[in-house]
């Protein structure tokens, strides 16, 4: 088995093999083209996204839907309102909405593989039953882009997933053993090595592993890099060797607010200072509610044109006055009653002197 940690490194090996297969005689000098299906490998979100298609794409339904049989294969014409329009292997065009079927379809690419009898090839889907993905058949002979195996079976004419079958990559040889395994790792491929990786390369051989590389020393260093995620606690052993070389993790400094002057206290809890006394005194004095009754009578008699109470009937008042401002300040004092009660009863005795009302002077009549 030929192993190889990507896809690139396992083209450039393929092409070594197929030559030196074709010196020997093991591979046939006579070979077709036949186009076949290379996955793109998008996730469901990008197939929904209908902008992200270009003309030329390729996809393959792996489920059946309302307009495709399973295993289908058909062209992205152009992208449409909501969708896109593509070619059936007949001619005929379809409109179709990706977002709809994200999960039944795969894109890709259609590109040329060159197959000649005595070829390995590696399939990379099913059909049906007869075919599983990830098996590996050999060509005994192709006309016409028909290929029949050396097993007696013949690959469908629509099926077109399969590329050369001589190496696989470290992920697809698992649950494989071989009596001898050749790994090929070179420096363009070193960003795909880990530990775990290169574990699994070299377990499939029962016997013997070949290790062909053009940086040992670089090599070795990957082979040590671990990809395996790890738990919180188990980091603790890296933290404490950090610490030990002087890196210590130190809380980011919090942002220090000064605390208020003691003069800025003080001078928020003094009381507002009092106002002037000669503003004070310009204040309106709170009239009592017999003062606002004669207020408002006095404005009455101005307002109808009345003549003003004689001298005498204006001391009388005033006495009145002064009499029901003594009882009413009494009678607040001791709580007796309301002051409106007092004035009800004080305004029986005031006794006002209104002549008849005149005529306005202002009309003549």
């Amino acid at each position: 088995m030929l192993v190889s940690p990507t896809w690139a490194e396992i083209e450039a090996v393929t092409e070594k093999v197929r030559a030196t297969l074709k010196a020997g005689g093991v591979v046939s000098q006579h070979e077709e083209p036949v186009a076949v299906f290379d996955s793109l490998s998008w996730t469901d979100a990008q197939k929904k996204n209908a902008s992200q298609f270009e003309p030329g794409q390729r996809l393959r339904f792996i489920r059946r839907t309302k307009k495709f049989d399973r295993g289908e294969t058909v062209e992205v014409l152009a992208a449409v309102e909501n969708g896109l329009r593509v070619r059936r292997p007949d001619g005929s065009e379809v409109d179709f909405i990706p977002a709809s079927a994200a999960a039944s379809f795969d894109v890709g690419e259609s590109r040329e593989l060159k197959v000649a009898a005595g070829d390995w090839l590696l399939l990379q889907a099913n059909h049906g039953k007869d075919f599983i993905n990830g098996e590996r058949v050999q060509v005994r002979e192709i006309q016409n882009g028909r290929i029949a195996l050396a097993d007696g079976r013949t690959l469908p004419a629509a099926f077109n997933t399969f590329t050369h079958g001589y190496a696989v990559t470290s992920h697809s040889s698992q649950g494989k053993t071989v009596d001898e395994v050749l790994l090929v790792a070179s420096s363009k491929s070193f960003a795909a090595v880990n530990r775990e990786q290169f574990y699994v390369s070299i377990s499939r051989g029962r016997e013997r592993v070949h290790i062909f590389t053009d940086d040992s020393e670089l090599l070795a260093r990957r082979v040590t890099d671990s990809h395996e995620r790890k738990a919180a606690v188990e980091l603790q052993a890296l933290r404490d060797d950090l610490a030990k070389l002087g890196f210590i993790h130190r809380e980011p400094l919090a942002e220090k607010i000064p605390p208020p002057s003691t003069a800025v206290r003080q001078d928020f809890r003094q009381r507002r200072p009092l106002r002037p006394v000669a503003v004070r005194q310009h204040r309106v004095t709170r009239l009592l509610p017999v003062q606002r009754l004669a207020q408002v009578v006095e404005d009455v008699r101005r307002w109808l044109g009345l003549e003003v109470l004689a001298d005498g009937h204006h001391e009388a008042a005033a006495k009145k006055t002064e009499q029901v401002e003594q009882a009413e300040s009494v009678q607040q004092a001791e709580k007796i009653s309301p002051a409106m009660n007092v004035t009800s009863r004080v305004r029986p005795n005031i006794k006002l002197n209104v002549p008849p009302p005149r005529r306005s002077r202002g009309i003549g009549i």
